[in-house]
């Protein structure tokens, strides 16, 4: 069973020394079911593309359209990473500000020491664990006909 792929589409600039530089849109990916109503593609509409320098293996050459995947899971890990233990480690250091000093600036001095060593905790554990990152990897798209295999043979 093979992990679900989040994909977006590219363009081949060029290819060099086994690298290949994609040329992605970024109009947002439309993978997760929200479309047009997601707001990072609506931060990310009208942004000139954005270049990615990705591992090549096969017959890729300039102008060829491909797809750049991440694995779901991994994606969904690092944005637990990034977003989520950040978050909770500003709430956790307020409460400790809160609790240990009791003033407004107390808090937000804890707010801002949890938010910082979250930061640092997550460089720290992004550097000590392979592979927790996800990498993109460059998908050669599959000729696929739009139209029905019914519509080919009309009676």
């Amino acid at each position: 069973m093979s992990a679900k792929m989040i994909e977006h589409r590219g363009v081949v600039q060029r290819v060099d020394g086994g690298k290949a530089v994609v040329a992605m849109e970024t109009a947002g990916c439309a993978s997760c079911g929200q479309g047009s109503s997601c707001g990072i593609g609506k931060m990310a509409s009208g942004r000139p593309a954005t270049l990615l320098t990705i591992p090549v293996s096969g017959n890729v050459k300039a102008g060829d359209f491909v797809l750049i995947g991440l694995p779901e899971s991994k994606l969904t890990l690092s944005a637990l990473l990034g977003y989520l233990f950040p978050a909770f480690a500003m709430l956790l250091g307020a409460w400790l500000g809160a609790s240990l000093e009791g003033s407004d600036g107390a808090t937000a001095l804890g707010a801002i020491a949890g938010f910082i060593a979250a930061l640092v905790i997550a460089r720290i554990v992004i550097g000590m664990v392979p592979n927790l990152m996800p990498a993109p990897q460059l998908i050669l798209p599959q000729s696929r006909s739009n139209a029905f295999p019914k519509e080919q043979y009309h009676d």
